[in-house]
Order: C-alpha cells, then sequence, then structure tokens
C-alpha cells in the first residue's frame, strides 16, 4: 500500500469554505481502482494549513486516477475559482510499513 500526500495552505478566513468543500466533492476517486480511502488533515497549530492523504493499493493506481478523466472532472472546480483560495504545496508519496502484529496462528 501506498499513500500520497500534499499540503495545501488555506487563507484562514477560507478554512470554513475549504473544509465544506470536500464534503460536497464528487466523490469520483471513490469508484477507481486500487483506491482505499482519503483523509483531509487539519493542522491544529498553523491555521490554513491541511494534508490531504489518500491510500491506494500501489502507485499505479494513483498513476492512474491522476491521468484520467474522471480526475480532471474532479478538480474542475479549482480551475473554475471555487478553490477557496487553496494553494497545493507539492505531492509525496510514501510506501506503508506493516505495523500490525502477525497472528501466531495457534488460536489462541
Amino acid at each position: 500500500m501506498i499513500v500520497s500526500l500534499f499540503h495545501v495552505n488555506v487563507p484562514p478566513e477560507r478554512a470554513q469554505a475549504f473544509e465544506a468543500s470536500w464534503s460536497r466533492r464528487a466523490g469520483m476517486v471513490d469508484q477507481m481502482p486500487g483506491f482505499l480511502g482519503m483523509d483531509v488533515l487539519r493542522d491544529g497549530g498553523k491555521p490554513g494549513h491541511y494534508i490531504v492523504l489518500t491510500r491506494w493499493e500501489k502507485r499505479e493506481d494513483f498513476d492512474r486516477w491522476a491521468n484520467s478523466p474522471e480526475f480532471v472532472a474532479g478538480h474542475r472546480r479549482v480551475n473554475s475559482g471555487e478553490d477557496n483560495g487553496a494553494a497545493p504545496v507539492g505531492i509525496e508519496f510514501f510506501e506503508v510499513v506493516p505495523s500490525t502484529p502477525m497472528s501466531t496462528g495457534s488460536g489462541n
């Protein structure tokens, strides 16, 4: 599994509208092969700073999404001025390191 994340800086006076926009999102990514989930994280110490985190089975799944017509349609609002002043600051990818204890299989 991989996660992608990008930082977004929003003018503090637009933060409420930015947050509300996520509940109105098109949701097209939810149907994409390999998509496992999304979280929008609010920085409690820095008003207007967010991290958008998505989880994918593999990097190729994210790349397929990022190059799809659904991606363009889902991100059209940014180009139409509905971005609430959000300024994305690059995207990063991380592989998830297994951190859940393995079962011993003994049934106990």
